[in-house]
């Protein structure tokens, strides 16, 4: 008696110390083998394995297994589940039910033609289910001798049997865990992604405006080259740069800038044909390219390549085409010789997205310099006077072309920034729906289980569908207010990438535009609050409408807010029947008179060296001027922030004023 009692003492702290484990255990294997102990303290189990039954690859793996006689396969191997049969294992999953059989029992399938399991035949052999929480059999647990004439004792089997049920439930607490801490370290892998994609676009925003801002900077060319390699260091593996012009009147190209590991420096007075080497590939395709030593060879075996030039023992080299106004002015070119360090395709669109900007502000400062020139030959008298005039104009001219295309620029950098602000806010509601369609699937297949399975009731199946209402529900919302934004966005873009006219009702298209700016408020407290009568319809460029109002509002959040926690705006339109009146205003810091003067003028900026390129306000000053045909009038009370009025002709209905306010 007392040595049964001490037996079920010891049953007990085992079932508490497997229930411990399981809270606390993340590795499985571990698990398992604690369990093995475990058992074989109060029966015996030198040979012992844990089957588990992967429903969907319809196969079992052993997931633990110690044996005497038989070889241990891989803990990750899938066996197929046989038939019953066939394996004492699978009858005892496939049925849910304890299996007990002896060597004799075994022997006598045998010998009759039907082998039932493999391996050597045990003495005695026990068989228990792994039945979850839902009633489902998830694999078994088993325990055999092979030591002649041994038997396991009813008692042994009904300790085994308890046994098998803690087992079970601490088997699928610690499998919880471990999907749960799986999924968690997806997440956070997904977020630190996220952020770093984040981060990688505000660094190329910062390149870019810096780009755009060496080309109006008081520096000699060599200075200019210089930064401009800096700056693309912070972007790529930039060891190795080298910046090739052209020069339309000879068909020749020169080095303005080379920086190598193995060359040395190029002389400035050096040419060579624009068509020679691995740049003059480059022109020649008018396309960027990246060329590591196999596609190098390649293209000599092709007679592509002719008078290279330097070292070409490089790992990858990569060329984009400074184009600018359809004329090819030059190549960017990086290299590496390492070969641990390579370019790949991601990196061969930046460089050629970075290529374009370059090109504008190559352009810019060859203008600059040329005006600078010219006057300096204005100032020394020349005697071709009228020659240099002539070059004046024309270099004014070049430089009114690359405003024009740096107003562009900034205009789809603006388009770009308000992409990346509406894909992070899409990106949320259709998280919810990837995450909420994947737990329906599972639900429904759980459902299929139990049906499968005859364990199916009709409370189980009012649970099943109360859930699938609830993630319906969620379905539906998050769906309709990705569609929302989407919708928003759309509409918006299209109008600032056209100059098309069309009738539109006022108060909508303002909303429209808010909608759309909404990630720029994310975050804050700023509200607007919009006076427009819902039934006023003009007919205008809404894509223009829609500048105007990100620039404003852009304008507001960046300067005007900056030390403002709750930041008002407010904006009016009125119509008297042939013109309309457009009053924007907000609660910010401000300008000062002086400042207020150059507002419009272009690069002028308050934030020179963090981020303000100087070309929003002017940008809307050319728009309503130039593009609308309307005026614009700016005032900055003291300690009442900024206030513009802006008068546009066009045709309207008499409006109502009334007034929608909200938080954007």
């Amino acid at each position: 008696m007392a040595q049964r009692l001490a037996r079920l003492e010891a049953v007990q702290a085992i079932v508490l110390d497997i229930s411990r484990r399981s809270a606390h255990c993340p590795d499985l294997r571990e698990f398992y083998r604690a369990v093995h102990a475990a058992i074989a303290r109060i029966m015996s189990a030198r040979s012992f394995f844990i089957a588990l039954f992967d429903a969907p690859a319809g196969g079992i793996r052993f997931a633990y297994r110690v044996d005497e006689k038989d070889e241990i396969p891989e803990p990750e191997r899938l066996f197929p589940l046989q038939p019953s049969h066939v394996s004492p294992t699978a009858m005892v999953i496939r049925s849910g039910k304890p299996l007990v059989i002896t060597r004799e029992e075994i022997l006598a399938r045998n010998s009759l033609g039907r082998s039932w399991g493999a391996g050597a035949p045990a003495e005695h052999w026990l068989g228990m289910p792994l039945v979850g929480n839902d009633g489902v059999t998830f694999g078994a647990i088993v325990v055999q001798s092979y030591a002649p004439g041994f038997r396991y004792s009813d008692e042994d089997i009904a300790l085994f049997e308890l046994m098998s049920q803690h087992v079970a439930d601490a088997v699928e607490k610690v499998q919880f865990a471990a999907r749960l801490e799986r999924a968690i370290a997806e997440r956070t892998a997904s977020l630190e992604r996220e952020v770093g994609e984040r981060r990688h676009g505000e660094k190329l925003q910062r390149a870019l405006h810096e780009i755009s801002a060496l080309s109006v900077k008081d520096l000699t060319l060599d200075a200019f080259y210089a930064q401009l390699h800096a700056i693309m260091g912070e972007l790529l593996y930039a060891r190795n740069f080298a910046v090739v012009l052209c020069e339309t009147e000879t068909g020749m190209v020169r080095f303005p800038y080379f920086a190598d590991e193995k060359d040395p420096i190029i002389p400035a007075e050096y040419r060579r044909p624009a068509s020679d080497g691995l740049t003059g590939y480059v022109m020649r395709k008018r396309a960027s390219q990246r060329i590591d030593q196999a596609r190098f060879h390649e293209l000599l075996a092709a007679g592509e390549l002719a008078n290279i030039i330097g070292n070409v023992d490089f790992n990858v080299w990569m060329g984009a085409p400074l184009v600018y106004q359809d004329a090819v002015l030059g190549v960017i070119v990086l290299q590496t010789y390492d070969a641990a360090i390579g370019y790949d395709d991601d990196d061969l669109k930046l460089f050629t997205f970075i290529a374009e900007h370059v090109a504008a502000a190559v352009a810019r400062k060859q203008a600059d310099d040329a005006l600078r020139a010219a006057h300096a030959r204005l100032a020394a008298g020349s005697a071709a006077l009228q020659a240099k005039n002539d070059e004046l104009r024309r270099t004014l001219a070049d430089l009114g072309i690359a405003h024009d295309e740096l107003l562009r620029q900034e205009r789809l950098a603006s388009l770009g920034a308000l992409v990346a602000g509406i894909a992070h806010e899409v990106n949320t509601p259709l998280g919810i729906c990837v995450t909420a369609v994947s737990h329906l699937a599972e639900e429904t297949g759980g459902l299929r289980r139990r049906l499968d399975g005859g364990s199916l009731t009709e409370q189980g199946l009012r649970e099943h569908l109360d859930a699938a209402e609830e993630i319906l529900a969620i379905l539906t919302s998050n769906t309709q207010r990705a569609s929302t934004l989407i919708g928003s966005f759309k509409q918006v873009a299209v109008d600032q990438t056209t100059d098309d006219s069309r009738e539109i009702a006022l108060a909508g298209y303002i909303d429209e535009v808010l909608r759309s700016l909404r990630p720029k408020f994310k975050g804050t407290r700023h509200t607007v609050a919009v006076d427009c009568d819902p039934a006023l319809r003009i007919r205008t460029i809404p894509g223009a409408i829609s500048q105007i109002l990100t620039n404003l509002v852009v304008n507001s959040i960046v300067h005007g807010f900056e030390h403002v926690v709750d930041g008002r705006i407010a904006i009016r339109a009125r119509s008297d029947g042939a013109n309309l009146t457009l009053q924007y205003s907000d609660n910010g810091c401000g300008m000062g008179e002086e400042s207020l003067k150059r507002l419009f003028d272009p690069f002028y900026t308050t934030r020179r060296g963090r981020g303000g390129s100087g070309l929003g306000a002017n940008i809307v000053y050319n728009l309503v001027t130039a593009r609308l045909g309307g005026h614009i009038a700016v005032e900055s009370p003291p300690g009442q922030g900024l206030h513009f009025t802006i008068t546009l002709p066009g045709q309207m209905t008499e409006d109502r004023g009334q007034m929608t306010e909200g938080k954007q």
